[in-house]
């Protein structure tokens, strides 16, 4: 850690940033809070998460591909959040 390093803490956990990433850092917590908002307003209209991640289908596209992960299914289907 140096001066210019910002700490970050939640009920999650903490978070050390190198100077100068603070921007990086909000803009992806605001895209993950966007994404999770919108699943949970998704769960609260009936649809479940499982539905939302169309689960069912990646067993099927990762044995005709195995290199298919479920990151790049959770990308395809813009629901990854931890990007």
């Amino acid at each position: 850690m140096t001066r210019g390093d910002i700490v970050l803490a939640d009920e999650d956990g903490l978070l050390f940033l190198a100077g100068g990433h603070l921007d990086d850092a909000l803009t992806a917590a605001r895209s993950i809070w966007q994404t999770e908002r919108r699943q949970a307003a998704l769960i609260k209209d009936g649809k479940t998460l499982r539905e939302q991640l169309r689960f069912r289908e990646y067993p099927a596209k990762r044995e005709s591909d195995p290199t298919y992960t479920f990151r790049r299914h959770l990308r395809n289907l813009g629901a990854a959040i931890e990007e």
